[in-house]
């Protein structure tokens, strides 16, 4: 057992923070944030939605204890398109558009902002696989590498005047700038068993006001039981989530109070009947040190669904 825990902790990956464009503008999120998770069947099309929600909670001046003279919460919640197609057998296109929803909850005093988020497309070819999607064969793995880019398709505009705005780069839609990714991911299978690890490696660019986001790593590892009851087929996870990020850059400065590291474990499982997948996990915070201590991340949750074809 000690060494089953000891190998989900391999992870590595990324975290945004707090940018306070005023200090008492602290905030928990980082604007064109991008979430792989398990996917679905490998070599399958699919197309579907996803639901996702997370809060944190600003603590200016705070400590290991998150108590603080001044304390804000910020909810984020995103409905979002994803997508898997094969053009070609070795390569698979990922889409992610994005709707968002942002409160700031500041004595007693809401500010929200909502509209379309960063999308982002990538390209993974398979380096090998043996699965062909089904668990009579009892050992299967695949291993995937690729890239892509998240577009500034969502909104990155505040004025620090403007009292009914949150006047924090974080807190925006998306980043107004286009930035890069790299991934992989490794799927292994032994009977109705099996892990699933993927890791990426975000390259944020300068955007027009001056501000380049830190670059950013996430992991994910996941253990995986496949169950099949009736038309029904299960599959109950657990694992690991840890993500990381750089402090950002104003015009060539570091901006304090910002990167930070977040290691969650995640539960969940995925139901399957016909063409159609239904799937949900749940994050809570293990280990956290984001804005110098300043920023607290709560539980987050994820609702998935799917159509394979």
């Amino acid at each position: 057992m000690k060494n089953l825990i000891a190998f989900l902790l391999f992870t590595t990956s990324f975290l945004f923070l707090s940018i306070p464009s005023k200090a008492c503008d602290l905030c928990g999120c980082g604007a064109g944030s991008y979430y792989l998770g398990v996917m679905p069947q490998f070599q399958k099309n699919f197309v579907g939605l996803r639901y996702r929600s997370a809060s944190f909670d600003s603590h200016l001046g705070g400590n290991s204890n998150y108590s603080s003279l001044f304390e804000t919460q910020e909810r984020f919640y995103t409905a979002e398109i994803w997508a898997r197609f094969y053009p070609h057998p070795k390569l698979q296109i990922l889409a992610f558009l994005p709707y968002q929803w942002n409160f700031q909850d500041e004595n007693k005093i809401t500010k929200s902002i909502s509209g379309m988020a960063d999308a982002s497309v990538l390209a993974q070819y398979e380096i090998w696989n043996t699965t062909n999607d089904t668990i009579s064969q009892k050992f299967e793995h695949s291993f995937f590498v690729g890239g892509g880019v998240k577009l500034p398709t969502g909104k990155s505009d505040y004025s620090e005047e403007d009292v009914l705005q949150v006047a924090n780069a974080n807190f925006q839609l998306g980043t107004g700038s286009t930035d890069f990714l790299l991934t992989s991911q490794y799927t292994i299978r032994y009977k109705k068993a099996g892990l699933t690890a993927d890791i990426s490696y975000k390259i944020n660019t300068e955007n027009s006001e001056d501000y380049r986001f830190g670059n950013r790593v996430s992991s994910n590892a996941t253990l995986f039981y496949v169950k099949q009851i009736g038309k029904f087929g299960f599959m109950p996870t657990l694992g690991t989530y840890y993500e990381h990020s750089q402090q950002d850059i104003r015009e060539d400065k570091t901006v304090f109070d910002t990167g930070g590291n977040l290691f969650n474990a995640v539960v969940g499982t995925q139901i399957y009947t016909g063409r159609f997948m239904l799937g949900i996990n749940y994050h809570t915070p293990l280990k956290q040190n984001l804005a110098n201590n300043q920023i607290k991340s709560n539980d987050r949750l994820m609702i998935q669904t799917a159509f394979l074809f």
